[in-house]
């Protein structure tokens, strides 16, 4: 890559040493218009959807109330001043160091004790790891795509069981509580709050097929999480 890579990450400055250890160089990754980079590419959110059932696709419509509609019609406009092509990419919530957003109170729940599984909760997440931030910017950068919106999953959408048990062993297996009893279970409900309630046991999916469709392939946030070897190197 011979030209500046423009990454804006408002909120998820945390992905941006993964970037930059999957695309070396140093002078590759900006964070100015001003070095006109030939490609910008936005980390924005797939929080910009109103909720709906099934998996929202990029036309799904847009909460026009989202903070992240004006940061990415903000973002276009300047990248279309600076003739730069504007790509952004709505993720699905992040897991990695340093992680912020729901996964992140997901696993300080799950670290204080305070996270129990529901039995018979089905509720589904897209998530998507930040090793695959940082391989979706490369891709964009290396594939001369069509410029736009583009969501970002690892394509399994797994079971809020299953990523908090991916988290749990992230720290170092700590055992998570199934609440199997009625009183437990109303309790559990009591203690969380409505709103918390339905985080936990209501489906978020995104689909990212149209990226998928470019030819790239996400990997299982899960099975990563489980599988990786984690050492001085790792982010």
């Amino acid at each position: 890559m011979n030209t500046p890579i423009l990454v804006y990450a408002p909120d998820r400055e945390f992905t941006l040493p993964y970037i930059r250890r999957e695309i070396p160089g140093k002078d590759e990754i900006t964070d100015t218009l001003g070095k006109r980079p030939a490609v910008a590419v936005m980390l924005s959110s797939t929080e910009i959807y109103q909720s709906g059932e099934g998996w929202l696709d990029e036309d799904a419509l847009v909460d026009p109330s989202s903070r992240w509609v004006e940061l990415e019609e903000k973002f276009t406009a300047q990248a279309a001043g600076a003739g730069t092509k504007a790509y952004i990419l709505r993720c699905a919530p992040i897991v990695g160091t340093g992680m912020t957003g729901p996964v992140r109170s997901l696993a300080e729940s799950i670290y204080r004790g305070a996270f129990f599984h529901f039995p018979g909760n089905d509720a589904r997440k897209s998530i998507v790891h930040a090793t695959d931030v940082a391989r979706a910017v490369k891709f964009i950068a290396e594939n001369n795509l069509d410029p736009g919106i583009y969501n970002l999953t690892d394509g399994v959408d797994p079971s809020v069981h299953d990523i908090a048990e991916a988290l749990a062993h992230r720290m170092s297996d700590k055992r998570i509580s199934t609440l199997s009893t009625k009183p437990q279970q109303w309790f559990g409900r009591l203690v969380y709050g409505k709103k918390q309630y339905a985080t936990y046991t209501e489906s978020a999916l995104y689909s990212s097929a149209k990226l998928q469709s470019c030819g790239f392939k996400p990997t299982d946030t899960c099975s990563y999480m489980r599988t990786h070897v984690y050492d001085n190197s790792s982010l």
